[in-house]
């Protein structure tokens, strides 16, 4: 496999995975965000502004995608850290990162040293960090008929709220060999804690881990019994047997 795409919520940690990853694997890194922040820098806007700009103007997005596409048909190692590269490299490792929104709030507000998102408060982050994730799901629906929130689009999610960076950076490299040696693996990962008990009962232990993704909330459905075992063992990521989309 000469190509892995990686993308996933604001906040998620998609650039430590892949500085990661380029530390244990001989891979380069292309950045559609920094490609995108030119532009919108060009045009005397935010990130967010731009967004929205260009829900219109689809040539824009045509520039990063079209570069993206190019360099997915060479002959070379790439780690494409993009919202859509996983669409235009469909040959390719595709990973998915997820954050819960108030974690990622958090990151993201501490970071002095992320220069294409600042805000004047955490409120405003939040609400920010909402209305721009609307409005690229909204515009990748509209230009190109997919959705970036649907999981079925890749080989591998994981939720990276709670789990140590060390962690999640270690499950993906694993995943990427699993893959790479064709040895079944996980392909979903979530948090314990941020999958919602919807109900008392425990199930059996034995049961498989089946969620309810909607309106951008975890339900349990299955599997209760492991999910409580895992928080009473403090541990940060659980597999997850089957995901339902509604």
């Amino acid at each position: 496999m000469n190509h892995i795409t990686l993308t996933g919520e604001l906040g998620s940690g998609k650039s430590t995975v892949a500085n990661f990853l380029i530390g244990r694997i001989p891979f380069r890194i292309v950045s559609a965000g920094l490609l995108f922040r030119q532009l919108a820098a060009e045009h005397n806007m935010s990130a967010k502004e731009f967004n929205e700009f260009i829900e219109n103007n689809p040539k824009y997005d045509n520039y990063v995608d079209d570069t993206i596409a190019a360099l997915g048909k060479i002959d070379e190692k790439i780690i494409f850290d993009s919202r859509m590269a996983w669409h235009f490299v469909p040959d390719s490792f595709k990973i998915y990162l997820y954050v819960d929104v108030n974690v990622a709030t958090d990151r993201i507000f501490n970071d002095t040293g992320r220069v294409s998102e600042s805000y004047s408060d955490k409120a405003t982050a939040r609400r920010e960090i909402i209305d721009r994730r609307k409005s690229e799901i909204l515009r990748y629906k509209t230009f190109y008929g997919c959705d970036i929130s649907d999981y079925n689009n890749f080989d591998l999610v994981v939720d990276t709220s709670f789990a140590t960076k060390d962690e999640i950076n270690e499950l993906v490299l694993k995943c990427f060999n699993d893959f790479e040696e064709g040895r079944n693996y996980s392909k979903v990962w979530l948090a314990p804690q941020s999958i919602k008990m919807v109900c008392d009962s425990c199930g059996c232990a034995c049961e498989p881990v089946e969620i309810i993704k909607k309106d951008g909330l975890f339900l349990m459905n299955k599997g209760a019994a492991k999910v409580r075992k895992a928080l009473e063992e403090g541990r940060n990521l659980i597999a997850i047997d089957k995901v339902i989309q509604q």
